[in-house]
């Protein structure tokens, strides 16, 4: 049983930040490096750097011929099965290296043309130019390096799900970036079936890798190569009966056959056909609910969604109830701009609490502008959740206000059941905004279940419309 069954979350995938795991089997997904050091959010950067300071040690070591410290480096990727992702045979294992391959790894960094002429630079172009590195061993070294912040991660959204953790498990020790050393402790994880678990952000996960060296060598340095030798009239150039002239790929691999130490001779030469490529699968996003599940009808969901809503009664006994769907529709609406949802994150020295604390991790639409803009610098996006019988007031709106700052950003979303007078409550928001306080959008079932219907009607980009329109009426 996947994650969401095994502890009654009652949650598909759509709705939860971290990939749904079945222990029983392996997702066929994998941790992506580039995916991480591209991005700018919080947590992406917090990966990165992890995966930065290693690879950096491990070339630094290689550099100034410290094998020992190489060694000791790469000896401590061991298995990643915890995170139960990529495709194996049988029951999941996980395919680090271990004691037995890491001195492979090492031979093959170290007699590496890449390595040894500086055109490696960073894990996610290890496959394009280490022999045997393949996209398995790449996610399961990066989900070594980044073990601690998966860690992190993991708690995290076990007490926003209420799923237990235990103490005292054992996994493989983690990174410590700042004194570039492994550490092995005990830690406190979740367990199915006596296994711990280590959950990893369905947004830094891809069905194969962003940089892959069938792909650099097929559509990029071949196609680069076809056109020079075409330039030169080489002997390669075929003219046809029309006059056209052609170079063909199968004679270019002949002569340039995937050899990985070639194409590292390749890219020294030739630097911008690297850059041109890093820059073209930049551009892919994260994973989308249908790509973990190819029968997942979003439109039929969000009409499901909104039957849900309208069945959770208004008032405390309810609240955790609807606490814990309004975290799972949020995701729903507007993941991948916002991810990594905190539940109740402590600020102020503990005096004040969160509801959910939503790292934004948007590159355009509404909360990316949100994030750009001077007024709001939306680092985070805090979300309250009121299960109010009553209408929502002026102390509810300045509790949040209150949780505004520098390092979080001044917007919030304050999702509640009903408002009687939009007119005056929207008021209130305004006054609150003209004080400097923050902005905060109120979102009530009928907001959601708007929403959700433009998501059930195949208009789901109109959600940024709404969205902004109801900023721009704080603003204006």
């Amino acid at each position: 049983m996947d994650v969401s069954k095994s502890f009654n979350l009652g949650k598909t995938q759509a709705e939860l930040d971290f990939v749904n795991i079945d222990p029983c089997k392996d997702t066929p997904v994998f941790v992506d490096p580039y995916a991480l050091e591209i991005k700018g959010d919080e947590w992406s950067t917090l990966c990165a750097d992890h995966l930065r300071s290693f690879f950096t040690a491990v070339l630094e070591a290689l550099k100034t011929n410290k094998m020992s410290r190489a060694q000791h480096l790469t000896n401590h990727l061991g298995e990643a099965g915890e995170t139960y992702l990529g495709v194996s045979k049988g029951r999941p294992q996980g395919r680090g290296l271990g004691p037995s391959k890491s001195g492979d790894l090492l031979s093959a960094l170290a007699a590496s043309r890449a390595v040894q002429t500086g055109v490696l630079s960073d894990l996610a172009e290890a496959e394009l130019f280490i022999r045997g590195i393949g996209r398995d061993i790449i996610s399961d070294l990066t989900t070594n390096i980044i073990r601690s912040p998966l860690i992190a991660y993991t708690q995290s959204q076990c007490e926003l799900h209420g799923i237990p953790i235990i103490s005292n498990c054992s996994v493989g020790p983690t990174w410590d970036a700042t004194t570039e050393n492994w550490i092995q402790a005990y830690q406190s994880l979740p367990r199915i079936q006596g296994s711990p678990i280590i959950l990893v952000p369905k947004y830094s996960v891809r069905r194969s890798l962003s940089l892959d060296s069938q792909e650099f060598y097929n559509h990029h340095m071949i196609e680069f190569l076809q056109q020079e030798y075409l330039a030169a009239s080489s002997s390669l150039v075929h003219t046809l009966q029309s006059g056209r002239r052609r170079v063909y790929k199968k004679d270019v691999k002949k002569r340039h056959p995937f050899i990985k130490d070639d194409m590292a001779d390749f890219v020294k030469k030739n630097p911008k056909v690297l850059e041109q490529y890093r820059e073209l699968k930049g551009a892919q996003g994260a994973l989308g609910s249908s790509d973990f599940d190819e029968t997942f009808d979003e439109m039929t969901f969000a009409t499901a969604l909104s039957v849900t809503l309208a069945s959770i009664p208004a008032g405390n006994d309810a609240a955790t109830q609807y606490h814990s769907f309004m975290t799972g529709v949020l995701e729903f609406l507007f993941y991948p701009a916002l991810i990594y949802p905190v539940k109740e994150k402590e600020i102020h020295e503990g005096r004040k609490r969160i509801d959910i604390k939503y790292t934004n991790a948007a590159e355009r639409g509404f909360f990316e502008r949100l994030l750009k803009a001077p007024q709001t610098r939306a680092i985070n996006v805090m979300v309250e959740c009121k299960n109010y019988s009553k209408e929502i007031k002026n102390p509810e709106l300045d509790q949040m206000g209150g949780r505004f700052g520098h390092t979080r950003g001044f917007f919030g979303i304050l999702c509640c059941r009903h408002i009687d007078d939009k007119k005056l409550f929207a008021k209130r928001c305004k006054d609150t905004a003209l004080d400097t306080r923050g902005y905060i959008l109120a979102l009530d079932d009928a907001d959601i279940t708007g929403f959700l219907s433009l998501v059930a009607s195949g208009s789901r980009r109109n959600i940024d419309r709404e969205l902004q329109q109801k900023l721009d009426a704080l603003l204006n």
